[in-house]
């Protein structure tokens, strides 16, 4: 084995355990990691921010304020990101499954036209007729 191939397997061994640890994680959060880490940051900043607004005088008070307002707006909009696209993501699964719908039944009215079934089933009288299948049964003693 090559360096190129021997550093090749090393990444994918490396992304192997990452995926997997990754899976252990979210199996141990109970969902995303991300969301339990924020769901857990938030009340922690809640209770520095009180902190520090309750050890600051009056004119930091504001600074103070305008910092945890400028954070708290940011993490907000996440959130609302973070819906949105779950909102986008359901809008475009119902979406898909309607025009697999919608396209099943455009098939079965297309199907149904006569020059397509003339062309999909062609002459459905080819085969054995009634009459030599019975000639057929007979001669053999099949019956």
């Amino acid at each position: 084995m090559n360096g190129s191939q021997s550093n090749r397997a090393e990444v994918q061994r490396l992304l192997e355990e990452m995926v997997a640890e990754a899976q252990t994680l979210n199996a141990a959060a109970g969902g995303s990691v991300t969301d339990a880490v924020a769901a857990w940051l938030a009340p922690q900043y809640l209770l520095a921010a009180r902190d520090a607004l309750t050890a600051s005088d009056a004119a930091e008070r504001y600074k103070v304020l305008r910092n945890f307002v400028q954070d708290w707006a940011l993490r907000r909009r996440g959130d609302h990101l973070a819906a949105r696209l779950q909102l986008e993501r359901e809008q475009f699964d119902w979406q898909r499954a309607n025009h697999q719908a919608q396209k099943e039944q455009e098939f079965w009215q297309w199907l149904q036209r006569p020059e397509i079934r003339e062309k999909v089933f062609p002459d459905t009288t080819r085969g054995i007729s009634p009459a030599v299948r019975e000639a057929i049964v007979r001669e053999l003693n099949l019956l």
